[in-house]
């Protein structure tokens, strides 16, 4: 169960209904997904998994630079995910977290799942970083690096992401 807290009335309507958008995802998957991720997602929005506290973090030092964040059952929405309407994206993101991804399944399934109007992002240098430390692999996706090609462990395609943005 999601247990909303400390956001304004205006992003507290704006993020009821991006918790119905990321339901109606969950309900019809877009792509492939384990199973384990799927009921593992389900549960935190229908209230069979323990409570996740989903907080706003405003313009905090933890939101200088971050849409949102996540750690054990607590995800924190920050004021720039709603100021570029990227709610449902972000918070999708974050769940993919509490459901035990790493940085690679959450991008992977962020852009498969929702398009750029929508409010997805592609992978930043900082994320490629990441799926490099992480030896491209995720829980539940892996990359190869050459081709950018993710898929999940049953090895289906979940998608490719554009190259990775030039260092300067």
């Amino acid at each position: 169960m999601l247990c909303i807290q400390g956001f304004p009335a205006p992003y507290r309507k704006v993020l009821i209904r991006a918790v119905a958008i990321v339901r109606q995802r969950l309900a019809r998957p877009p792509g492939p997904i384990s199973r384990d991720l799927l009921e593992d997602l389900r549960a935190i929005v229908s209230g069979s998994r323990p409570k996740v506290d989903l907080v706003y973090g405003g313009q905090t030092d933890a939101c200088r630079m971050s849409y949102g964040r996540s750690a054990g059952y607590r995800i924190m929405l920050c004021r720039k995910a709603f100021q570029e309407r990227r709610e449902a994206v972000v918070l999708f993101h974050e769940m993919v977290h509490v459901a035990s991804g790493w940085e690679l399944d959450a991008e992977a399934f962020e852009n498969a799942w929702f398009t750029r109007a929508e409010g997805a992002r592609q992978p930043t240098r900082a994320d490629w970083e990441t799926f490099k430390d992480d030896g491209y692999r995720g829980w539940w996706v892996q990359m190869d690096p050459r081709t950018r090609r993710v898929t999940d462990y049953a090895d289906r395609p979940l998608l490719t992401f554009p190259p990775r943005p030039r260092t300067r």
